[in-house]
């Protein structure tokens, strides 16, 4: 997305600058080695926040919470180690004779730790950028609808009627989601958390799509940010200002709008 790819240049000539600067004013050195030193700083975590990003939603978002905990652990250590081991190397490109002839020298103990300990902090902020992009513009699974192909007239009035199928990436497998245990859908921009009664998949999926397919018997839209499955309400409250408080059999309560609220209301017998 332009959109996106603007953001993370944006992100990486304020990292560019925040360390040049920072090594130009702390090291005393010419604007020239600074300039060399930022650059030096900015690689590996580019290069190895990128990767980390990457692996944080396709391969731990979504998982069991001592999964994610562990797999966290481990990114990072490597985030760590990997980030520091480049950045030896191109600080030694950055002030060696030639590009073939140059010495790599590790920093001093206090020297590690601090830059183990800046390792750290940014890896943290990766990660609370990459959740944070899940939960507003979630990219880590795919879903689409699935209607198998019919060249007749009966083939197609009959898939008029017929609930899609949806399919979402698990790991490297790809299976159905049982509508039957959909409890509710979030959406944000181009994409949608789905709430099943095991657990939770984010899907590149509108909201409106997701109402346009769905069973407007079974499901209903209860806010802009919201779908429900009507089958999983365990009960509903008034929350002030016309609209409700929905409490889910599975999940947390959901707030409605009140022309959420009000559709809720017409469904009443």
């Amino acid at each position: 997305m332009p959109g996106r790819r603007g953001f993370d240049l944006v992100v990486v000539a304020l990292i560019f600058v925040a360390y040049t600067l920072t090594v130009w004013v702390a090291l005393d050195l010419s604007f020239g080695s600074a300039v060399l030193d930022g650059a030096a700083n900015t690689v590996p975590v580019i290069v190895f926040g990128a990767l980390a990003r990457r692996i944080m939603i396709r391969r731990l978002a979504g998982k069991d919470v001592l999964i994610q905990i562990a797999g966290h652990v481990v990114l990072c250590l490597a985030f760590c180690l990997l980030s520091m081991w480049l950045l030896f190397i191109l600080l030694g490109l950055a002030t060696g004779i030639s590009p073939i002839e140059f010495t790599v020298q590790p920093f001093p103990l206090k020297g590690v730790a601090w830059q183990s300990l800046e390792n750290l902090t940014i890896y943290g902020v990766i990660a609370a950028l990459s959740y944070l992009q899940l939960h507003v513009s979630p990219a880590r699974a795919a879903v689409a609808p699935y209607v198998p192909r019919s060249d007749s007239l009966e083939g197609r009035e009959a898939h008029e009627t017929e609930q899609p199928h949806y399919f979402i990436r698990s790991g490297e497998d790809i299976r159905p989601i049982d509508l039957e245990k959909v409890v509710s859908i979030a959406g944000a921009d181009d994409y949608a958390e789905v709430t099943l009664l095991d657990g939770k998949h984010l899907v590149r999926m509108t909201l409106a799509e997701f109402e346009r397919t769905l069973d407007a018997a079974r499901f209903l839209r209860v806010h802009r940010s919201w779908i429900v499955n009507l089958g999983y309400v365990d009960r509903a409250e008034p929350a002030g200002g016309g609209r409700m408080l929905l409490h889910m059999q599975s999940g947390a309560p959901i707030a409605t709008s009140r022309t959420g609220a009000r559709l809720l209301r017409e469904r009443i017998i």
